[in-house]
């Protein structure tokens, strides 16, 4: 019975192990910016989307000295509001992603490419074409990190592509910038 076990301990051990280990950079984003989507169709009637701001919060951790995991929670009050449904008003939306961030450290100014997966929650008024949906999401920016002691700033670019939405896929683009807090 112990032989059994011991797997599950070595792997128990190795988690912990992995998980005390110091990560390479800390970083936090408080972000503020835009959503440009695209448009949807639905029973050959065009969905038009408005743009709509964004804002929340990135955190990353570094493994190595260019390569970590971000991860974005971000909160809309006007997410993907279609302009030409009566019932679509009142539309917000909550966004998270996991993503992985190589970071192209060149001096004063970061550079990066990011790519992940999370999930976007478009909700409010009963007639909204995008509701709950897996999304991928890509892009990059420039980091200035402790430009005022531990503080900077990020500029960041992202596209999402949610793959189905009423049979079709829906592409949007989201800018914003914020303020950088290494730790």
């Amino acid at each position: 019975m112990k032989g059994r076990c011991l797997p599950g301990y070595l792997l128990v051990v190795g988690i912990c192990f992995w998980l005390s280990t110091p990560a390479q950079a800390q970083d936090l984003t408080v972000f503020a910016g835009g959503v440009l989507p695209g448009d949807l169709e639905r029973d050959n009637e065009k969905i038009y989307l408005e743009n709509g701001m964004v804002c929340g919060f990135r955190l990353g951790v570094g493994f190595v000295p260019f390569l970590g995991m971000e991860h974005t929670l971000a909160f809309s009050p006007g997410y993907l509001r279609p302009s030409n449904l009566p019932n679509g008003k009142d539309s917000r939306g909550l966004l998270y992603n996991a993503n992985l961030i190589i970071n192209l450290p060149t001096g004063r100014i970061v550079p990066y490419g990011t790519f992940g997966i999370g999930l976007i929650w478009q909700y409010g008024s009963g007639d909204l074409p995008v509701g709950g949906e897996f999304a991928i999401n890509y892009g990059g920016g420039l980091k200035i990190p402790r430009r005022w002691g531990p503080f900077g700033l990020r500029f960041d670019c992202r596209g999402y592509t949610v793959p189905r939405v009423l049979s079709t896929k829906l592409n949007s683009l989201e800018l914003s910038g914020g303020l950088l807090i290494s730790f």
